[in-house]
């Protein structure tokens, strides 16, 4: 199974908030994480029902980029956020 695999959701604590200059960012136990508008629309389809490949799929709709690279950052994306315990997925046991 990949680590990826399931529907991803925010963990506890994390929380994806707009700034009135329409910039996106994560706010997390530690501080706060600035995102690129890619980052920003992916963790806005974030919902505990959509899985990683829906997400990508709903993004390749609205980037005029590169399928691959959509695909590879967003990956990239949700392993590094996995990797840091502010996101889990639906198949594995949220962080506690």
């Amino acid at each position: 199974m990949s680590e990826t695999e399931g529907a991803p959701k925010l963990a506890r604590g994390v929380r994806l908030r707009a700034l009135d200059n329409g910039k996106s960012v994560l706010l997390i136990p530690e501080g706060v994480v600035k995102l690129n508008a890619t980052a920003a629309a992916a963790l806005g389809l974030v919902d505990g029902t959509r899985t990683v490949g829906q997400i990508i799929s709903e993004l390749r709709r609205r980037f005029a980029a590169p399928a691959n690279s959509i695909d590879a950052d967003v990956a990239d994306l949700f392993g590094r956020l996995r990797q840091r315990g502010w996101v889990f997925f639906s198949s594995a046991e949220p962080p506690r």
